[in-house]
């Protein structure tokens, strides 16, 4: 039997866990005959391989292959650990090839067990339930396997314990939106039949948003370029229809946030409204037909301040992102000519609409640099890098959305009556936007579905496996290093406890010894969550969400707000320590997401 390779274990679960046990063994039912080339498991792309059934020696066998190490690992939220095992050497293994299943046994802190299954070396995504080996268990957690390199990762997590409908319900009112990470879709309204290289969505906004989905990217051309009386405005993609069967509208995607909201009010909705198409109308047109027929008859359900809002003043409110101007340009000199009428003698020259009431301007999105793989401009921090001309340019557009994470994670969200005084607080950090979306019409190879299918995997494994982590120490083959060893890293100490094995564990504590070293020869790497920030995403915009069922990504992300989470939590149990009682606004922290796995 190989040697399993190494595998990276991160606890991205809110509370603490412990490894307590892994084993190693062989599975009979994944045995091959050599007669193929194929060394995988069954299901992970074996050619040329023969299925054996089990033998009397073969079970013997198959329990000469066990090992088992009893370990005291110890990860607090967003540590993780590699670990390479080793496994009794091979016996009788002369005419077969197989691969080692690990099994992993955890804790937590209120003493309950749980078991989950996996093997190193499978080569596809999967996902499945840890197995709790306590009667009656308070809580359950996911595995989430990514078969990474150069290490493969199995994340644990309980985002499924969240209620995506509610999800922002026990937020704290005095989270900034700059302060949350908040999973939301690029041309959300591009879900019906139509071209693949305007379609960036399968599911409709309705199912986005019961999914979790909390930002949407809408792209409209009014009716009429002229007329402010009609209000019905067309749903987009730049020059082309978003649907092969009909033109669709605005307002049934305003019913359905609007429908939404009423019966979940603890959420908000961020809205980025767009002028695109073909057709002559002008940005301060558009305006005034929106603030006219959209705003202003539904004036309690909307956000359209200037200033990036707190989670408590917009629940039940749709937030305007405005990428349209309010104003009519104006000339360039005074003596500057009226503009021309159309060739058409039907057409006649009109007098442009007035400029919209200031009481609609919202957060100012207009002048964000085009193509732009990180630009400030007012309430935002941006990576909107889109145009992917050529498939070999995808990985540079990864490259771009990881490195947002990395500046999203690292910023501090600034708390009234947290870290920042609760009467005159310091302004907001930039709402960071993170568009993962790109194309290139005139290319089938960088059309939306096949960059969406690179970029949403890999941030994926971003998140998994790099994202708000310290810079990594790491054990050669063969290296010794002493239990409790300590090495400088990044202007900070990293506490190791490492043994000739190669494997490493870590607390996020200074000078805290936290796991024993587990036995298996080979490299080690240990991480533990970064000093700096809260290890947000901010809004990671996305294509082709939820196809063929995956919501992995917009759960990940949900589950990052733990980060702040435990901020406030800690917050509260020090103003608690001082007798100053509850911090004002942080709602149901001290349970935190009991009921839904974000905070326990």
């Amino acid at each position: 039997m190989a040697h399993p390779p190494p595998l990276t274990i991160r606890n991205l679960a809110s509370t603490t866990i412990t490894l307590k046990r892994l084993e190693t063994f062989e599975d009979p039912h994944t045995k091959k005959s050599k007669a193929g080339t194929g060394l995988l498991s069954s299901g992970h792309g074996l050619k040329n391989t023969t299925d054996l059934a089990p033998t009397a020696p073969a079970l013997s066998e198959h329990a000469n292959s066990f090992n088992c190490k009893e370990v005291n690992i110890r990860l607090d939220p967003f540590e993780s650990v590699t670990i390479n095992l080793q496994t009794p050497p091979d016996v009788g293994t002369k005419h077969y090839l197989s691969t080692a299943t690990l099994r992993i046994t955890i804790q937590t802190l209120a003493g309950e067990r749980y078991r989950i299954d996996t093997n190193p070396s499978y080569t596809q995504k999967s996902s499945s339930k840890f197995i709790p080996l306590t009667p009656n268990p308070s809580t359950s957690f996911t595995g989430l396997y990514h078969p990474s390199n150069p290490i493969a990762h199995l994340t644990i997590h309980a985002n499924h314990l969240i209620d995506y409908k509610r999800w922002m319900k026990e937020l704290p009112d005095m989270l900034p939106l700059s302060g949350i990470s908040i999973p939301g879709t690029h041309n959300s309204h591009t879900h019906y039949r139509a071209l693949p290289s305007v379609r960036c969505q399968v599911l409709n906004v309705q199912t986005q948003l019961e999914n979790g989905i909390r930002f949407l990217d809408i792209r409209v051309q009014p009716s009429s370029a002229t007329d402010i009386d009609k209000k019905d405005l067309y749903l987009v993609h730049g020059a082309f229809p978003i649907s092969l069967t009909g033109t669709k509208y605005l307002s049934p995607i305003l019913s359905t946030c609007y429908t939404f909201l009423t019966s979940y009010p603890s959420e908000t909705i961020l809205i980025s409204l767009k002028r695109e198409g073909v057709g002559n109308a002008a940005d301060h047109h558009l305006a005034a037909i929106l603030e006219k027929h959209y705003f202003t008859p539904n004036r309690e359900k909307w956000y359209t301040g200037t200033k990036l809002p707190y989670l408590g003043a917009v629940r039940g409110k749709l937030v305007l992102v405005r990428r349209y101007e309010m104003d009519i340009p104006k000339p360039l000199t005074s003596s500057a000519s009226p503009p021309s009428s159309s060739s058409s003698s039907t057409n006649t020259p009109s007098t442009a609409p007035p400029a919209p009431p200031r009481t609609s301007t919202g957060l100012d999105a207009t002048a964000w640099p085009n193509n732009s793989p990180h630009a400030l401009h007012g309430p935002f921090s941006i990576q909107d890098w889109c145009d992917v001309l050529h498939p070999s340019s995808i990985p540079t557009k990864l490259h771009h959305a990881n490195a947002h994470l990395a500046r999203s994670a690292a910023t501090t969200a600034l708390l009234p009556g947290v870290n920042t005084d609760k009467l005159y607080p310091v302004p907001p950090a930039p709402l960071h936007l993170n568009f993962l979306s790109g194309s290139n019409f005139w290319n089938v190879g960088t059309w939306p579905e096949r960059i969406s299918s690179v970029v949403n995997r890999g941030v994926e494994e971003w998140v998994c496996g790099r994202h708000y982590v310290e810079e990594t120490a790491c054990v050669g083959r063969g290296e010794s290093w002493r239990m409790g060893a300590e090495e400088e890293e990044g202007g900070g100490r990293i506490n190791a406890a490492v043994d000739g094995d190669g494997i490493v564990s870590t607390g996020s504590k200074g000078g805290e010894r936290v796991g024993d070293s587990v036995g298996g020869e080979g490299a080690g790497v240990v991480r533990r969550k970064a000093r700096i920030g809260d290890g947000g995403t901010g809004v990671v915009v996305m294509d082709h969400v939820g196809l063929d069922g995956d919501w992995d990504l917009v759960g990940l992300i949900v589950g990052l707000n733990v980060g702040v989470l435990l901020k406030v939590r800690e917050a509260v149990a020090m103003a608690e320590a001082e007798g100053k009682g509850k911090v004002e606004g942080e709602g149901d922290v001290e349970t935190g997401f009991s009921s839904n796995g974000l905070v326990r």
